[in-house]
């Protein structure tokens, strides 16, 4: 993995990412080499091959290319570059009218379009050959076999594992054993010795109770010698994005170096938010009027268009949240509950909006109002909250930061309403909250498209 304005990224698609970007550059002037008729052209500054890289990369990380959960097959990824190459056609045709400057002549546009789908293609078909033969990992080993060490069992997803090889676990001294015995690695000549003979990189601490037989003497040597340990709440926060509940601890949420929003970071978030909330009402308006249209003639003019409730948010404070209404009118006759599967208190226009989140879009006026960030933990109902703080360890702390419209736990976990997925996306947003910077909002941002067009998690 690769931390990156503190988040972590898989180093394989970090490699491939900048392979992809110096091919995105070099296709315009390709192009126009192969196109007799342009090939004289120069535009200074490389101008055009600099817009060119860029919507070419936004594009693809908003179709989920650059995901590290992306589990596409070759059909799946060759869809996906197809849905890249046509809004990369139609974007830089609405860029050629508005800035002249930037134009290229059209075969030599055609040509650039080619290059950049036959390449892509090569490069991901190279990625999906390579990436799991180990080119790429690392042999890991866990210091402890007890309850904390077990958990690395639960990494079952190929994104989790993609750039590690387990080894097994060293069994501690008056520790219960939970892992399996083959699990088990026997370490007769010493820890450092037996790293060496393996051609191990890296341990991870896992024990339950560190003051009980720590060896610190033989870990140090491995750490002054050029191994690399690690906790295992940190391994698990690389790997799956996410903090662990079961490996964290107070002192995790103290002395960890993140978990830090204040004077230039809130202000720059603010100024993000405030921007991206006018850029999207200035684009979506016709179709929120569109959906104001539908809803008023589905209910007979009865209804009423959008839907108003109370959500808890920054310090846990209260607030109303604004939604396009998508529910029947006598939806919560019966008290707050969480939505279903199939829920029937969706009605016909409900259900075309939640599935594309058309219904969220009346929220960036709770944005341009303050009450909600673009990009945070989704706001909860106050009767939830309630409950869920009782049973729920640490999820106070989400309500530490505004809530948001989308968010690192909407775009990484599918929907879920039962206890156990609350506890699931808490993990999601205490990694986001740990490691906060616009660049992973922008990120978050950018998958949120591709979790509209592919409809994941809708409900």
């Amino acid at each position: 993995m690769v931390r990156i304005f503190k988040h972590y990224l898989p180093f394989s698609l970090v490699i491939v990412g900048l392979f992809e970007a110096c091919i995105f550059f070099s296709a315009v002037p390709l192009a126009r080499f192969i196109n007799e008729e342009d090939s004289n052209r120069f535009i200074g500054f490389f101008y055009t091959e600099f817009v060119y890289t860029l919507v070419v990369i936004l594009s693809m990380a908003a179709a989920g290319l650059y995901s590290r959960h992306l589990r596409e097959n070759f059909r799946g990824v060759l869809f996906r570059v197809i849905i890249v190459l046509t809004v990369v056609f139609f974007t830089m045709s609405f860029l050629f009218y508005l800035h002249p400057a930037l134009f290229t002549f059209r075969t030599s546009f055609v040509y650039a379009l080619m290059i950049t789908g036959g390449s892509l293609l090569i490069t991901r078909t190279l990625l999906f050959l390579f990436i799991d033969q180990g080119y790429f990992k690392k042999n890991v080993i866990v210091y402890g076999a007890g309850n904390k060490a077990s958990h690395m069992n639960e990494l079952r997803r190929k994104s989790d594992t993609r750039n590690v090889n387990l080894v097994g676990f060293i069994p501690i001294e008056s520790e219960d054993i939970i892992v399996q015995e083959n699990q088990l690695l026997n370490i007769p000549n010493g820890l450092f010795n037996f790293i060496s003979d393996n051609d191990i990189h890296e341990i991870i601490v896992a024990i339950d109770d560190r003051r009980k037989n720590f060896a610190v003497d033989d870990v140090l040597e491995c750490k002054v010698k050029g191994v690399e340990i690690i906790d295992i709440s940190t391994f698990f926060e690389r790997q799956t994005g996410r903090i662990k509940l079961h490996a964290l601890h107070p002192s995790n949420l103290i002395f960890s170096d993140g978990f830090i929003q204040g004077g230039v970071d809130l202000y720059l978030k603010r100024m993000f938010d405030i921007s991206t909330a006018l850029i999207l009402l200035l684009v979506t308006w016709p179709v929120m009027l569109f959906t104001a249209l539908a809803i008023m003639i589905e209910s007979k003019f009865r209804g009423t268009i959008f839907y108003k409730q109370v959500r808890v948010g920054l310090f846990n404070k209260n607030f109303e949240v604004l939604k396009f209404r998508s529910m029947s009118m006598d939806a919560e006759k019966n008290g707050a509950q969480f939505a279903q599967a199939v829920d029937p208190r969706v009605t016909r226009v409900g259900d075309i909006i939640r599935k594309f989140r058309i219904d969220e879009l009346p929220q960036l006026f709770n944005v341009l109002r303050g009450d909600m960030s673009f990009v945070g933990p989704r706001p909860e109902r106050p009767e939830f909250v309630k409950d869920l703080s009782k049973t729920i360890k640490y999820y106070e702390i989400r309500h530490y930061v505004k809530p948001g419209i989308t968010g690192w736990a909407q775009i990484c976990y599918p929907y879920g309403a039962t206890e156990e997925d609350t506890r699931n996306k808490l993990e999601y947003d205490l990694y986001y909250m740990k490691n906060y910077s616009i660049f992973l909002d922008i990120m978050i941002l950018l998958q949120t498209m591709q979790v509209v067009v592919w409809r994941q998690g809708s409900r």
